[in-house]
């Protein structure tokens, strides 16, 4: 078994959650469950976009150079790990510390998504 160490030369380990579950396998779980709820169409509690929207913490919009709207991201979590589903590239992208965890999304939803993100754009 070969032991890795971290820069302050202390072994490095994975704690694991009450579920036994690593910092990635939560923060894949967490994405997992984004993507398969814009994959079927279960937003929210009323599966509406304006209802889920409503828990977005940011929007970050991709122009083109005439300022014409392109596409848009959007923080869905923060502060521990933060996740953006990202429309452009139509992924779910999770960041915690080290982790990075992607899930894809697909079918009608990404594009209401867009559009309803192209009207918020417009305002």
């Amino acid at each position: 078994m070969q032991v890795k160490f971290e820069e302050s030369g202390t072994p490095l380990r994975k704690s694991k959650n009450r579920k036994g579950e690593t910092s990635e396998e939560m923060l894949r779980r967490m994405c997992k469950n984004i993507a398969n709820d814009i994959n079927n169409k279960k937003l929210g509690d009323a599966g509406n976009i304006d209802e889920f929207m409503e828990h977005v913490y940011d929007i970050e919009y991709t122009t083109y150079q005439d300022k014409s709207y392109k596409s848009a991201a959007f923080m869905v979590a923060g502060g521990g790990p933060t996740i953006w589903v990202c429309l452009l590239d139509q992924k779910v992208k999770g960041y915690w510390g080290r982790d990075r965890v992607e899930e894809p999304i697909y079918g009608d939803m990404v594009e209401e998504l867009d559009n309803y993100c192209e009207e918020m754009y417009g305002c």
